[in-house]
């Protein structure tokens, strides 16, 4: 479809409030219009329903900052709507001050979502939309299969889902305040549009508009800002944690079936994703076959959203992003990195590294957070343990829909015992698959190379290996690609260029290893690595590394940097910012980065020779 360049104009859904019951309190738009005694802002535990409809609470200024151009790309939108003052009074939600224009445009009534969620382990009761109002589905265009998210995950939805984020208290606000502070606000809008370009599905961010009057207690009095951001979906593993909390089978099976037939069905395809893994890994299902039969589109999508969050997460590891919360209110059902927080990249490689300086036992760290999202996806498999475990000849049935018999309950539990356990092993596949494939691609090896019955084996003989040294030498994990992506490998001296090239930015002051000891094992490295590098000439889809390792990546001392000033000038200095978007949204294309500030941009892109104080830094919760 082929958009007209304008927001206003473009055609506008809501299949979420067209296909999910509505909370009990609020059953119509036009009770929630009344909003008698403040019902869609008061918070409180829905009873029954999946969202309640809302409207963003009006501010006393607005102060439009920035629009992504990598977004408005996407949406079909021209360039010049970052400058329209329609645009900017929808993405601050502004426009919706005056309820009569925003439905004479044909606009939906927007609307928070419901969920639940397992937070640091515990279960944590309803969460749900607490400062974010969805306000409508626009269809995608056909330019936007370009963008890196899309390509990411073949076979998304051919919408997007517009929100706004710290736009006012809604029923699910709890006891917070409905608003979100321009510091955090400005580290989501840069973080979702670098990852979406340098490859990793992630929501996405459009705009972002500061809120000069509107004050959060935070780190101490904070400004407050909105993003306004978008998705193929917003449902999140926490939107089926909220209905099995309910004991409400029905609410599970009409997500399930949004979620089938929104968003895993594209151009009469289902479940491309999973589909792609089975036919690579073909004995997934052989011993349990008798047991499991013939897959139901309930288990297909289960499997589904294991295959795409388990290849997200591979791709994050290889670039060492960290998101510092990932509970299940944060883990999507598209597999995309959602909801920014305390989150960082890696500077360098440690695997007990995490972002969050709340996160005392590292439950979300470099190295747990495989882990912690299979621990999240058991959980879903539990939400769904009914469906699953029903079968295909069982679950369609009038008498199944109407609950389970007791003669039913062994079998059900044995089966969906077994998707499960079969489920662990399509994570583990899906997962080192994509996480040497990725690495590959870092390293400019062809993917021909790799066995794909047992993509263990170059993880462990290739990438194990130089994660080790990585580890003893304690040096820039991102830069190292790029030293090695120039270096010519040709000459056999592979001692000397482990001397002359890795080796020579390091100060072995601050190395706890021998020098000739770490030679030799890169050295031998080096030698593994230029093998495969000689086999790859043999394939023209070889990858270049250059369009695999950024040039530049937003740490978090430069998000730091950019965020005090637009602090400290109240918004009215924002040349930092601007500059960031630059480097962020074009990481592999110096060109694009801009003529001015050259001096800012040189000391960013040193990275991590800026010194230790620099790396590795945490930040908490609080947003």
């Amino acid at each position: 479809m082929t958009h007209t360049g304008k927001l206003l104009d473009i055609p506008k859904s809501s299949s979420f409030t067209k296909r999910i019951k509505p909370d009990n309190r609020i059953p119509t738009v036009e009770v929630a219009l009344k909003n008698e005694n403040g019902i869609t802002n008061t918070p409180r535990n829905l009873l029954s329903g999946g969202f309640s409809w809302t409207l963003p609470t009006p501010r006393k200024e607005y102060e439009f900052l920035t629009a992504s151009p990598n977004a408005l790309r996407d949406l079909g939108l021209d360039p010049q709507q970052a400058e329209d003052p329609v645009f900017q009074s929808i993405v601050s939600g502004e426009f919706y001050e005056d309820k009569v224009t925003f439905e004479k445009e044909g606009f939906p009534m927007p609307y928070s979502q419901a969920y639940a969620g397992w937070q640091f382990g515990q279960f944590a009761g309803q969460l749900g939309d607490g400062r974010v109002v969805n306000l409508f589905e626009v269809p995608k265009v056909s330019s936007s299969s370009s963008s890196s998210s899309s390509s990411s995950n073949p076979a998304n939805r051919d919408k997007y889902e517009i929100q706004l984020k710290g736009a006012g208290k809604t029923p699910y606000s709890r006891f917070a305040d409905g608003k979100a502070v321009l510091r955090s606000s400005i580290r989501e809008y840069i973080i979702s549009e670098h990852l979406n370009a340098i490859g990793i599905p992630s929501t996405r961010a459009l705009a972002l508009t500061y809120l000069p009057s509107t004050i959060a207690q935070r780190h101490g009095a904070e400004r407050c800002a909105i993003v306004a951001r978008f998705a193929e979906s917003w449902v999140r593993l926490g939107s089926f944690d909220l209905y099995r909390w309910r004991g409400d089978r029905e609410g599970i099976r009409d997500l399930s079936d949004y979620v089938i037939e929104e968003l895993f069905t594209f151009n009469n395809t289902k479940f491309a994703n999973f589909n792609r893994i089975i036919n690579l890994k073909t004995d997934l299902f052989n011993s349990n076959s008798n047991v499991i039969g013939e897959l139901s589109d309930y288990d297909k999508m289960f499997y589904e959203i294991i295959v795409r969050n388990a290849e997200t997460t591979a791709l994050c590891q290889c670039y060492g992003f960290l998101n510092g919360v990932l509970n299940t209110d944060n883990t999507s059902v598209l597999g995309l990195t959602i909801d920014f927080g305390p989150f960082s990249i890696m500077d360098k490689y440690d695997p007990n590294y995490t972002p969050n300086s709340e996160d005392h036992e590292r439950r979300y760290g470099y190295r747990n957070t495989p882990t912690a999202i299979w621990w999240n996806l058991t959980r879903f498999g539990e939400d769904l343990a009914e469906l699953i475990g029903a079968g295909l000849e069982l679950v369609n049935t009038p008498e199944f829909k109407e609950g389970v018999k007791e003669e039913w309950e062994d079998s059900i539990i044995k089966r969906a015992t077994k998707i499960i356990e079969v489920g662990g092993d399509m994570f583990q596949y899906a997962f080192t698959k994509k996480y040497v494939e990725t690495f590959f691609n870092r390293l400019g090896l062809a993917h021909e190379l790799i066995d794909v019955k047992n993509p263990d084996f170059h993880q462990i003989n290739l990438i194990a290996p130089l994660l080790e040294i990585l580890l003893k030498l304690q040096t820039d994990f991102n830069l190292f690609f790029l030293t090695l992506q120039n270096i010519n490998l040709d000459q056999a001296d592979y001692v000397s260029i482990a001397e002359n090239e890795i080796l020579k930015d390091v100060d072995f002051n601050n190395v706890r290893h021998d020098k000739s000891s770490l030679l030799k094992e890169i050295a031998e490295w080096l030698i593994t690595y230029q093998d495969l590098k000689v086999k790859s000439l043999a394939y023209e889809s070889r990858p270049d590394p250059r369009n695999y390792n950024p040039l530049f990546l937003p740490r978090n001392w430069i998000l730091d940097q950019v965020i005090a000033q637009a602090q400290e000038s109240r918004g009215e200095n924002i040349t930092h910012l601007k500059k960031l978007e630059k480097m962020s949204l074009n990481p592999f294309d110096k060109s694009k980065w801009g003529d001015e500030l050259k001096e800012l941009e040189n000391s960013w892109i040193l990275q991590g020779q800026k010194g230790d104080e620099y790396a590795m830094l945490q930040c908490g919760c609080s947003s």
